[in-house]
């Protein structure tokens, strides 16, 4: 019988660079964002918390200190995984769409098979290149699938009559896989950087409603467009992966590299600037005190809109592997910003 990790990780890909970059998504709305809200770029306008957080030196402070603690959550999360010793590690990720060639034509979601898939960990897409280890931007990094678990996965799935539906291309350069699944496993190998345990990624479109995402937002929602995995139907999920997996005799750490509530993650005619952390403080407290067992009931698309929430389904996925095998939360914590663009959540469950 397998055994099962659970696991969170942040996905923002900032944290893996130089200090001054980590305010940069709202650096990039102050000079080149907000073209038809104006206003939004005066801090006079932003809450007096957001001001201070973002301070005379343009929120550099606020994001090295934010930093430098979230290290200290992916020390915590490696030390977990050294423990357990995976097999392999299954990464749910957020994908709105950039490792298919047609990014508006794409499913649900989708589970990675390449064997080998290069990618580029130092840089982004080509253009942010100063890393916080100071590595060669071009360095070129390869992430093995565990095929054999890739596989047995898609069988599962198709045996339980739920969509089996494999990507094995080698996805958009320079990324090679979806930049948040990127983000998730050089998090996880914060201190060596050797990117050993093979993976199965596992991409997941939150947004649904063929949906565009910009540096201000959402695109307008339209319901009657074909939506993403409904809360229930991404509990469902997670249970299945955990029934696959447990029936197995793999060592698996299962993990939702996602962020919780973002900034852009609702229609840019909210005008939103900051995460929602309110929401997020309130869910948090069931996540940490295992009260999730509910969430693919409890949550809806119109609270993941109002508190800029989608990427929430990433951990529902999660919520329902774990509370398929009875794992509970050993450590968790929530980190919350005014101005770095999403609430960070670290979390390390019962091994089952």
């Amino acid at each position: 019988m397998g055994e099962i990790l659970g696991l969170t990780v942040s996905h923002f890909p900032f944290l893996r660079f130089k200090p001054y970059i980590m305010p940069g998504v709202l650096r990039g709305l102050m000079s080149r964002g907000w073209a038809d809200t104006p206003e939004l770029r005066d801090p006079a306008n932003w809450p007096a918390e957001m001001r201070e957080e973002w301070g005379p030196d343009g929120g550099e402070v606020a994001g090295k200190e934010a930093q430098l603690k979230q290290i200290d959550q992916y020390l915590k999360l490696e030390s977990a995984l050294a423990d357990f010793k995976p097999d392999v590690t299954v990464i749910m990720y957020r994908d709105l769409g950039e490792t298919w060639k047609d990014p508006k034509n794409h499913p649900k979601y989708w589970v990675h098979t390449q064997p080998e898939i290069p990618v580029r960990f130092y840089q982004i897409f080509g253009m942010i290149r100063e890393n916080y280890v100071e590595e060669d931007p071009d360095k070129v990094d390869t992430i093995k699938t565990h095929t054999e678990a890739a596989q047995l996965l898609l069988k599962g799935l198709k045996d339980r009559n739920l969509p089996a539906i494999e990507s094995n291309e080698a996805g958009v350069p320079p990324s090679g896989l979806g930049h948040n699944a990127l983000a998730g496993i050089y998090h996880l190998d914060w201190t060596n950087r050797e990117f050993k345990t093979p993976v199965v990624a596992i991409g997941i479109d939150t947004f649904g409603f063929q949906r565009e995402r910009g540096l201000e937002g959402l695109s307008e929602w339209d319901k009657s467009a074909p939506p993403p995995l409904t809360p229930k139907e991404a509990f469902e999920l997670g249970q299945t992966i955990a029934q696959i997996f447990k029936a197995s005799n793999l060592r698996v750490a299962l993990v939702a590299s996602t962020n919780w509530s973002n900034s852009q993650n609702t229609w840019v005619g909210n005008k939103r600037v900051r995460p929602e952390f309110e929401n997020d403080i309130k869910r948090f407290e069931e996540w940490k005190n295992n009260q999730f067992d509910k969430w693919g009931d409890s949550w809806t698309f119109e609270e993941m809109e109002d508190t800029a929430s989608w990427e929430i389904l990433t951990s529902i996925v999660l919520a329902g592997a774990m509370t398929e095998i009875g794992a509970k939360v050993k450590h968790a914590d929530l980190q919350t910003t005014w101005t770095l663009n999403s609430d960070w959540i670290s979390t390390i469950f019962e091994v089952k």
